[in-house]
């Protein structure tokens, strides 16, 4: 799409860098190549690198840091857990600081367990109270903090509804919008989209499939596995969301979500693909 910020995350490669397809410094010359602008710096590379080398290898491959991606558990009955999630997220602004970017993604490390023990009310005001604390102490540091909706239909957090409830309770926080995440509860992204607009400061492109005898993935409502497929080739419409979506200015960064499943080609030789399909829609 032409004029967008291509941004690449980790998450669904490191299990590629785990069984030594590639290692974790492989990743940052070949998503450049592949035409991404910027990396989703996570957690999870601390299990590869530490901040000096992430910000180096993003350095040398002419890739800037899009955002920071930090997990906590808010949907929690235990009121310390709750008080030590909103900790973490305190302290998670300085380490976005530290990457260099102002742009803070929390998601919602889910306990099911946990949820079970808490109305869908309860916990939609349990995460609302933790990231209202979050919100109000990153805007001191000029901070943006986001959150996206989420593909686990017992979080109430799949729907444009339950994400108005989370912004009117923590005003200031934005929203990420996961193409694909708020079928898990059946809403149409371009319903979803249109709801919210306004709110948007980051994108997730992904594509949606329900694959027959699935095993694995995430699971909608309806009890049916979901996997990630190939932009294109699944139930989002694109060719409807992207025009919206330039149209209305939006100029945040966009990432380019694929999850590689076993017997699939090369993960970047995908999004690459990827990349060029979804700059053909406009």
């Amino acid at each position: 799409m032409p004029g967008m910020k291509w941004t690449f995350m980790s998450l669904q490669i490191l299990d590629e860098v785990r069984s030594g397809k590639m290692t974790f410094a492989e990743m940052f010359p070949r998503a450049r190549a592949a035409g991404f602008v910027a990396y989703d710096a996570s957690d999870m590379d601390a299990e590869f690198a530490d901040r000096e080398e992430v910000l180096r290898l993003c350095r040398e491959n002419g890739l800037k840091i899009a955002d920071y991606i930090h997990w906590i558990h808010m949907a929690t009955p235990d009121d310390k857990a709750l008080e030590a999630a909103i900790e973490s997220g305190k302290q998670a602004v300085h380490t976005a600081l530290a990457h260099g970017t102002k742009m803070l993604m929390i998601v919602e490390q889910v306990n099911r367990h946990d949820l079970e023990k808490l109305t869908r009310q309860e916990a939609s005001r349990r995460m609302g109270c933790a990231l209202r604390e979050i919100v109000n102490y990153a805007d001191k540091f000029g901070v943006t903090v986001m959150v996206e909706d989420f593909p686990v239909p017992a979080l109430p957090m799949s729907t444009s509804d339950e994400m108005k409830a989370l912004l009117d309770a923590a005003p200031g926080l934005q929203l990420i919008l996961d193409t694909g995440n708020m079928l898990a509860q059946k809403e149409d992204p371009l319903h979803f989209y249109q709801a919210l607009k306004g709110h948007y400061a980051h994108v997730h492109l992904k594509d949606i499939e329900y694959p027959e005898n699935a095993t694995t993935g995430d699971i909608d409502c309806d009890g049916r596995h979901i996997w990630n497929a190939q932009h294109g080739e699944g139930v989002v419409n694109f060719a409807a969301l992207l025009p919206d979506l330039k149209q209305d200015g939006f100029d945040g960064y966009v990432t380019v979500e694929y999850g590689p499943h076993e017997g699939t080609k090369d993960h970047f030789e995908k999004i690459a693909e990827s990349i060029r399909y979804l700059e053909g829609l406009l």
